[in-house]
Formats: C-alpha cells, sequence, structure tokens
C-alpha cells in the first residue's frame, strides 16, 4: 500500500448530531483502503455533535472543534490540517460509495500521481423519497455552473494549499475556488463511477438563488466572463429553478 497515494478526508460539521454518525461510520469502516487519514472539523456544535465524535476520536486521526467563520473558513482549517497527497471533502450526513478510495487512488496512479490533479465522477443525490445518481457536466459549462459535483472530487493537496477557499463566499463557495482551479487548466480527471452520496433534505431554495448571484460573481472576476453574459446565464439559472419548484408543488 506504501505505492498508493495518501488520501485525506475532511468531514466539517456544525450541531448536526442526526447525520454525522453515519458519515464518520462509512469513512472509518466502509473504505477498505489502509493509506488514509480522516479528519473531522467541527464548528463548536452545542448540540450532542462533538459527543458522537468523541465516540470516534481513537480512529479519527484528528479532531478540530472551535468556532469558524463559516463553511469556507472550515473547509480551509480541514485542508491545512492534511497531510495526503489528495485531499476530499465529505460533508456531514454524505458517505462516500463503499470502497471508491481504492478507485481513486488507482485513477491517481494511472494519471502519473500529476500534482496539479482533479479526480472527480458521477454523484448520488437522495432524500428520503428517492436517489438519483448524475453525471458531471462538460467542463467548459465552468462558464455558468459548478461543471464536477463536489463531494465526488479528489484534488491534490498542493491544489487546495495553494487555492484556499475564498472566505467572502457563502454559499458558491465550491464553484468560486474550483473556476479558479479550472482557469490555471488543472486537470481534471472522470472517474466512472458513482464515488459520492449527497443529501439533499434542507437544502435551502433561498440560498440556491442567493449562490447563482455568487456563481455570477466569481465567473466574472475567475474566467472573465463578459458581465452582461454573466447576468444573462445568472438570470436564466433562477428562472428555470423556480419554474422546476413550481412544477414539484404543482405535482
Amino acid at each position: 500500500m506504501t505505492n498508493f497515494p495518501k488520501i485525506s478526508i475532511v468531514t466539517i460539521v456544525f450541531n448536526d448530531k442526526k447525520n454525522i454518525e453515519a458519515t464518520i461510520k462509512n469513512v472509518l469502516f466502509e473504505q477498505n483502503y489502509a493509506n488514509k487519514e480522516y479528519i473531522v472539523v467541527d464548528g463548536g456544535s452545542t448540540d450532542g455533535t462533538l459527543d458522537i465524535i468523541n465516540k470516534y476520536k481513537d480512529k479519527i486521526d484528528i479532531v478540530i472543534s472551535e468556532k469558524d467563520k463559516g463553511i469556507s473558513d472550515a473547509f480551509n482549517k480541514g485542508i491545512n490540517a492534511a497531510s495526503g497527497d489528495l485531499v476530499g471533502l465529505i460533508n456531514s450526513g454524505d458517505y462516500y460509495e463503499p470502497n471508491i478510495l481504492s478507485d481513486v487512488a488507482a485513477s491517481y496512479k494511472n494519471n502519473s500521481g500529476a500534482p496539479f490533479t482533479v479526480i472527480h465522477g458521477k454523484l448520488s443525490l437522495f432524500n428520503k423519497q428517492s436517489s438519483k445518481i448524475y453525471l458531471p457536466k462538460a467542463l467548459d459549462t465552468f462558464a455558468f455552473q459548478m461543471a464536477v459535483w463536489h463531494p465526488t472530487c479528489f484534488v491534490s493537496r498542493e491544489v487546495y494549499l495553494q487555492f484556499q477557499y475564498d472566505l467572502s463566499y457563502k454559499i458558491a463557495m465550491d464553484y468560486e475556488l474550483f473556476s479558479r482551479i479550472y482557469a490555471a487548466n488543472g486537470a481534471f480527471y472522470f472517474l466512472d463511477k458513482t464515488v459520492a452520496h449527497m443529501n439533499t433534505e434542507g437544502v435551502s431554495n433561498v440560498n440556491a438563488t442567493r449562490g447563482f448571484d455568487e456563481v455570477r460573481k466569481a465567473s466574472i472576476e475567475n474566467l472573465k466572463i463578459p458581465s452582461w453574459k454573466a447576468y444573462l446565464y445568472s438570470g436564466y439559472r433562477k428562472v428555470l429553478f423556480h419554474l422546476v419548484n413550481l412544477k414539484k408543488r404543482i405535482c
């Protein structure tokens, strides 16, 4: 296993005692990959989340529990603590496909372990009623949307350290970061497997529409998309989003 990359997994959480244990168990016990490191970043939970984390503290490599400045800050704390060749971010309530880390490691080796690498794959979105698997989008659609599914991404640690999350972004922080990586000619490698499962319960429509505005801002700044085009993309996505939600309510 020493010839295989070390993979650091970071989970951030704040007051989510309902879901955190399932994510921890998935990383610790459902990934038959020895050369991994697990880091849990808790934002100072007060609901019993930390008690659950502490049940597994002897198996978790690093636990950070302190107040932070939001999601981006928590991600950066985990990334800065990581020591792996690759870093994956899986949030509380989400989980990886069992034993997927071995496939990620093989993909990394097959692509020569390039230092400027993003390995990504398919994502399953699920809630209490259903689940559905989604492919990533074409990379050139970074012009107006997150082209890859962030929970499926495993990124060279050097890339994360170089770019870091921008704390001014509260919703579309993943898009802002990955659009910068894309603009810098990052090497994106698609792993043709379902890599992760993301829980969509509790996703806020308000946050989604605010996120479109942040995507517009980042696309102008990072990808030099003309302002008129960025506003057109943003407006179109907002209208489409509301139409889809209206259809769901009617049905």
